[in-house]
C-alpha cells in the first residue's frame, strides 16, 4: 500500500507540473485552457476512482485505468523531463547573453512551441514505443561448445525471459507469445524467470496456463524461479507452472534425453538457495556433458564461470525496458543485455518478452532469443 501511495503522490506532482506549463503557455487562450482543464481533470479522476475503488470495479474496466495510468505517467515523466533539460539549456544561454530567463518572461511563441513540439515527440515515441513492445523480435545467436551432444550435432533453443503474465500481460498477449515462440520451432524452450508477475488470480480468472500449455518441444520446457514468482501464493504459481507442463528447476539439475544438464537455480532472493557448486555436485553432474544454467538475475557471472558451464541464461535487467532505464542497467549489470563469452562459458541476458507496468520498449526491445548452439565434439 505505501508504494501504491508513492506513486499516486508523484502521479499527481506530475500532472500539476505538466498542466501549470500548459497553462502558462496558452495564457492568451481561453479554450486551450479548458481542454487542459477537461484533459487533466478527468484523466486524475478516473486515475483515482482506479486508486481507490478497483476491488469494486470490473476486470475489463481495471485493465483500462491500469494501461491508461501508467502511459500517462510515463508521458509525464518524458515531458517533464525534456522541459527540464531545455529549460536548463534556456536559462544558461540566456544568462551568457545576460537577458532574462524567467519563464513568465519567455516570449509566447516559445513557451508555446516549447509544450506542443514535446507533446508531439513524446506521443511518437510512445506509439513506437508500444510497437516494439507488441512486436517482439528474434534474435538469433550462434554458440559452440567444445562437447559431444551425442546423437545431435546441434540444436535450436528458444530462451524466454520475463514473461510477466498478469492484470497487465492478459490472455491475449500470451496467446501471441506463445504462437511466436512455437512459430520458431524449437527443440528446446527455456525460461529464466518471472513467468508470473505477482498475484495468481489473474492467470487463473483468464486461464492463461491454457496457453502455456500449448507450449511443446521434442527436449522439454524448463524454468528457473524470478523474483517475482514469490511475490504471493509462490507455490501455489509454481505448482500451476509445472501442471501447465513447465519443468520448473529449483536448485535443481535434469539429465536431458542423456546428452546434456538443464541447472536451474531458485532466484537470490531464497537467502538460503545453494551455490551451483552444492547443485552440481548433489546432483552428480557429469560435467564432461554440456552444461546449461538458467539463473533470473545476471548478478555473479563468475559463479557460473567458475563452475565450468558452458552455456549461463539470465533475465531480470528488462535492459531497463523504457530509456533511460537501459543506461542504468549498463550501469548495474557487467551484462544488462546480450552475448558474452566470459573464460569458456557462453553467457546471455535477454531483456525479455513481457515487462512491469507501462506497455512500452524504448531504446529497448521486446524478444524471443533462439540459441543455435553447435556441439563440436
Amino acid at each position: 500500500m505505501r508504494t501504491l501511495i508513492n506513486a499516486f503522490i508523484i502521479h499527481l506532482t506530475l500532472n500539476l507540473l505538466v498542466f501549470l506549463r500548459g497553462w502558462h503557455a496558452f495564457d492568451r487562450k481561453r479554450w486551450v485552457r479548458i481542454i487542459l482543464i477537461l484533459v487533466f481533470v478527468i484523466e486524475l479522476l478516473i486515475y483515482t476512482a482506479g486508486f481507490i475503488f478497483y476491488r469494486h470495479f470490473p476486470e475489463n474496466i481495471n485493465q483500462f485505468i491500469r494501461v491508461m495510468g501508467t502511459s500517462w505517467m510515463l508521458f509525464l515523466l518524458y515531458s517533464g523531463g525534456i522541459w527540464l533539460i531545455t529549460d536548463l539549456i534556456y536559462i544558461f544561454t540566456n544568462r551568457i547573453r545576460r537577458k532574462s530567463w524567467r519563464y513568465r518572461e519567455q516570449p509566447q511563441r516559445y513557451k508555446i512551441s516549447s509544450y506542443i513540439i514535446t507533446i508531439l515527440f513524446v506521443v511518437i515515441i510512445m506509439i513506437n514505443g508500444h510497437i516494439n513492445f507488441l512486436n517482439p523480435v528474434v534474435q538469433q545467436i550462434p554458440i559452440s561448445i567444445n562437447k559431444s551432444g551425442g546423437k545431435l550435432d546441434s540444436i535450436r533453443v528458444a530462451v524466454i525471459g520475463d514473461l510477466h503474465l498478469g492484470w497487465m500481460i492478459n490472455r491475449e498477449h500470451t496467446k501471441r507469445f506463445v504462437d511466436l515462440i512455437m512459430l520458431q520451432n524449437p527443440d528446446l524452450i527455456v525460461f529464466v524467470g518471472d513467468i508470473i508477475d505477482s498475484n495468481i488470480d489473474p492467470i487463473i480468472e483468464q486461464k492463461m496456463d491454457v496457453e502455456l500449455a500449448r507450449l511443446k518441444a521434442p527436449l522439454g520446457v524448463f524454468s528457473c524461479t524470478g523474483n517475482h514468482e514469490y511475490r504471493y501464493d509462490a507455490e501455489e504459481k509454481i505448482q500451476l507452472l509445472n501442471d501447465a507442463g513447465i519443468t520448473m528447476l529449483r536448485d535443481s539439475a535434469v539429465l536431458v534425453d542423456s546428452l546434456f544438464y538443464i541447472i536451474g537455480r531458485e532466484d537470490r532472493i531464497v537467502l538460503d538457495r545453494n551455490s551451483l557448486e552444492e547443485i552440481l555436485n548433489e546432483y552428480a553432474v557429469d560435467r564432461s556433458k554440456p552444461l546449461i544454467v538458467l539463473n533470473h538475475t545476471p548478478d555473479n557471472l563468475s559463479e557460473e564461470v567458475d563452475a565450468g558451464i558452458d552455456i549461463a541464461l539470465y533475465g531480470h535487467t528488462h535492459h531497463g525496458q523504457a530509456f533511460p532505464g537501459n543506461i542504468a542497467t549498463e550501469i548495474v549489470f557487467e551484462v544488462a543485455h546480450g552475448y558474452k563469452k566470459k573464460g569458456n562459458t557462453n553467457l546471455y541476458v535477454t531483456s525479455g518478452i513481457g515487462l512491469v507496468g507501462p506497455q512500452f520498449r524504448i531504446g529497448t526491445v521486446s524478444e524471443i532469443a533462439m540459441l543455435n548452439i553447435r556441439f563440436m565434439q
